[in-house]
Order: C-alpha cells, then structure tokens, then sequence
C-alpha cells in the first residue's frame, strides 16, 4: 500500500501536487483553513484531469483519480498522514508554524516545504526531529513542470534525501539535489535574467528589444514579459528575498523600476498591466528581411573564437584581405584592438567593453560594434552599436550586410557587452559562483536550469560551448570600463581558464560533482 500524502495549502502549487500524488495512486489529504479554497482546488483538479482524459493521458479515469484526494481543515488529520508537503503562502513563520504544530501531533512521519526562498534549515529549527525535515521545491505548473529541488537542511537524514529523490521519481520528477542555501539553485542562478535585464532597460534600452534579443536566443520568453506572466510582485518578493538572505550583496539588489510598478499595482497579466498591458500584450519581433547576398560587401572576419568560427560557418566572407571592404573583429579582449587592415572600416564585437572605447585604436576610421553569441539560430537578432559621435560607414555596411543575409537587425544606444550577452554573462556567471559553494554538480545545475526555467542550454553548457576564455575576457572588461562589481569574474572561472581547463566536467576536488552528497553528510 503507497503512503499517504498530506498537503498543506490548496493554492495554485498545492493542489497541483495533490494531483500529482493522486495521479501516482496516493491517497491525498488536502488541508486549508478555507472552505472555498477546497471547493475550488477540486474543481481545477477535476477540469485539469478532463483535459488529460480528452488528450489520452490519464491512465484510469477523472472520478478514480479524484477519489484519492480527501479535502480537510484539520491538521490532526494531516498529521496522520505518511509524508506531509507544505506548500502554505511564502511566509515564513507561517511555514514553521504548521511543520511545527504537525512535528507535534506526529514524531515519526516525513515533513517537507515547498518552500521557494527559506531555508529549509530555519524551518527545521522549529520541529520536533529536524532530521525528517527537508525541501521539495516543485516548480508552478507542478503537474505540469518535471523539475524538483531536494533540499536537504543542515540536519536532515541523507536517507531521507535518497527517499524523497527515488519518491520524486516514482512520481515522473526530475529531482535534483540541491544545497540549503538563499534561493538555492534555479532561483539563484536566475536571478541576473530579470536583473540585468532591468539594469539595461534603466540604461535606456527598450524592454521590447531585450525581449526580442532573448527569444531570439533561444529563450522560451524575455526578461519582460515573463516577469508580466510570474506577477511583478512575486518575482520582486523572490529578488528581495535572496538579496536579504546573502546580507545585501549587491549582485542581487532589486531594481528600482520593479519596485515602482509592484508599489502602483501593475502586477502584469493578473492585473492587466505590468510591463504590458493586457489586452494585446507584448509586441511581436519584426520579421527577419528576405536573404539577399548576391551581391554585398564582404568581410574578413577575425578571431579563432567559436563565435568567429560560426559566423564564417553562416554568413559569406572573404579570407583575401585586397578583397574585403570591411573587417569583422570577433575579438574579445579590448587590449587586442588595435590599427590592422589600414583604411577598412572595422565592425568589432562588444562582449566586454562599449565600440565608443574602441575608437582611440582606430584614429577616426569608420567604426561600429556588433554582438551575436553563438550557437546562432535563424530567429537570432544582430545587435549593432555605434559610436557616440552618430551613424557612420561602417555601421552601414554592418546593417546592409547582416540584412543580406536575412538577419534582423536591431542599432541600440552604444553600451559594454551588448544585451544578450550580457545577461548570459552574468547567469554563467551566477552558475560558476553556485557551483563553486557546492549547491549542486555541474550535470544537475544545467538540467535544473534547463527543466526549471526551460532555458535552451544550461549555463556551464554555454559557457562550454563559447569557451571559458572568451567569458572571463569579456567580464573583466565589463567590470573595468562599468566599475560594478557584479561583473567580476568568479574566482572560480579565473582558477579553471589558468588551469587551462574547457569543461566543468574536468573539476577535480572541492568542486567535483561527488562534492554535493560529501557536503551534505558533513552537514547532517
């Protein structure tokens, strides 16, 4: 006989793992204090199980299904229950609270929160038995979303772990272990894909050109809309939360213009308005022109970098420097700027510093800034810069050439790294600092990020993928010419490219990926 399950709370994430439970043939006890709340959850439950039942994905039927999950106001009732899964509004004492008041009424059974931002350790605290105490963080829709954060706190059984791991599975989870700490992997690691996103747009960027760029990366939504469909005010209690909890370090401080919309109520879809409004919502990327590239001015590209060697992959070039009418420079580094090529207008790529910062090298030759960052999709926007001083030839010919190739294009106010790859940056960035304090392996930060967030590549895997060198170049040239210090390098990443290491795969030591369970038994 399977256990029984009670959850606390029939919100959007309670009820959605009752039916999950319910759907792994558990019986399911679902509490709340509110009459309606119950009535209600049942319904969605019901409604979401028709549709399954429509599609041909429910084994058995609704009314089986259904039968398994009993509503109740009483916690003595929960409390019987074999496994108990928080999953109460994000309060905090409200959380300790409950677990707490069943830590009483049962010293045996297993309690879990589906906590998203405390600690699980602080929650514990309060609990007769913190060792049955643990984290099963599901990720909204959880009956639809594969993604589970185990959590161990710092007293929790490492059996307990290995059962609530091989639970998850049982119930058609991707479960990955994860460390006890603020926003402990995926929101952590996500934090920079709202925050630079805000830092860009307060710069002056349009928030439907960083959208754009990002889909155009490969990511399911932008910075944007996306924070429109969480609910500004939930993504900014989560921002706030994390900064709270690492004591103000200031890579996680909330950004003004988020905390202006929350305070005026334009929360996003829920309210009709947040960074759009509702009706008609986020504006559609201009379509990409007609490729034309019989006859366009041809580049030498430079660089041996992997974004050089795509772009002589995807767009024609000439490697005869008496044919080029102007230079490609995927070059990264600032210092290897320099006067080649006399007389050729230069388009050179802006990872890690602004095109303006370029132009004493080039003493008033045509000058222009690009970025793209690698692998380059078809639905990839150029981004174009020009120098202060206005248009001029080479961007130009930047424009007509990237167009040629049924590129969109898209000329931004001149800025250091672009705006995808800045954002990138930065969650590569975030990754290697969450890596390095071992919250979890490489292999299950990327599949974490990649099934939590639905990101195209994990961020070790893209920083694989542009190579280590080339990103820590290009942050430390973000911090030298914008002096905040949520661009420095990790020290980390500086440590692997002197060990001239590639892949996060080669750590040995403090950050191989065996070093999370190490962690965990030390800690219980």
């Amino acid at each position: 006989m399977k256990e029984t399950v009670a959850i606390l709370g029939a919100g959007t994430m309670g009820r959605g793992i009752a039916q999950v439970a319910a759907l792994a043939g558990h019986g399911v006890r679902l509490y709340d204090p509110v009459p309606q709340a119950l009535e209600k959850s049942l319904t969605e439950i019901r409604a979401d199980l028709q549709k399954m039942a429509d599609k041909g994905r429910l084994q058995g039927s609704v009314e089986e299904t259904l039968a398994r999950i009993h509503t109740t106001q009483s916690l003595e009732d929960c409390a019987q229950a074999d496994l108990v899964i928080e999953a109460a509004p994000e309060k905090l004492e409200l959380k300790q609270e409950l677990l707490g008041k069943l830590g009483e009424l049962n010293p045996s059974n297993i309690l879990t929160t589906n906590t998203s931002t405390f600690s699980v350790s602080a929650i514990a605290g309060r609990v007769k038995h913190p060792e049955r105490v643990l984290g099963l963080h599901f990720f909204n829709p959880a009956q639809r979303m594969k993604l589970v954060e185990v959590i161990g706190g710092l007293q929790t059984s490492p059996d307990l772990l290995k059962r609530a791991f091989n639970l998850m599975q049982a119930w058609g989870k991707e479960p990955v272990q994860v460390v006890d700490a603020p926003g402990f992997l995926v929101n952590r690691v996500a934090r920079p894909f709202y925050g630079e996103a805000l830092r860009l747009h307060g710069e002056g960027v349009p928030k439907e050109h960083i959208d754009w760029i990002l889909r155009g990366l490969g990511f399911p939504m932008g910075p944007f809309e996306l924070m429109d469909l969480i609910g500004l005010d939930v993504n900014y209690a989560a921002s706030s939360s994390v900064y709270q909890a690492f004591y103000g370090e200031p890579r996680y401080r909330p950004h003004p213009l988020q905390y202006q919309r929350v305070a005026a109520g334009l929360l996003g879809r829920k309210t009709g308005q947040g960074w759009y409004s509702y009706p008609p919502g986020p504006p559609t990327p201009p379509e990409p022109p007609v490729a034309q590239t019989g006859d366009i001015p041809l580049p030498i590209i430079i660089g041996p970098n992997p974004l050089a060697k795509e772009m002589r992959t995807h767009f024609r070039h000439t490697e005869n420097v008496a044919e080029a009418q102007f230079v490609l420079d995927c070059r990264v580094k600032l210092e290897r700027k320099h006067d080649f090529f006399e007389n050729l207008p230069v388009v050179s790529l802006v990872w890690g510093h602004s095109v303006s910062s370029v132009q004493a090298e080039f003493r008033g030759r045509p000058l222009a800034g690009f970025s793209l960052v690698p692998p380059i999709g078809e639905k990839a926007i150029v981004e174009l810069y020009a120098p202060l001083q206005g248009e001029n030839r080479a961007l130009e010919l930047a424009q007509s050439y990237f167009k040629a190739h049924g590129r969109t294009t898209l000329v931004l106010q001149d800025q250091p790294g672009g705006v995808g790859f800045r954002i990138l940056a930065l969650l590569i960035n975030e990754a290697v600092s969450a890596l390095a304090e071992g919250v979890a392996s490489p292999a299950d930060l990327n599949r974490a990020m990649r099934l939590g967030t639905g990101y195209p590549l994990g961020p070790l895997e893209w920083a694989e993928l542009i190579w280590l060198k080339p990103i820590l170049r290009a942050l430390d040239g973000l911090h030298a010419e914008l002096g905040e210090d949520r661009y420095r390098p990790h020290p980390l990443l500086r440590r692997m490219v002197a060990a001239g290491l590639e892949t996060f795969g080669d750590l040995t030591g403090a950050h191989a990926p065996g070093d999370l369970q190490t962690r965990t038994k030390e800690a219980t």
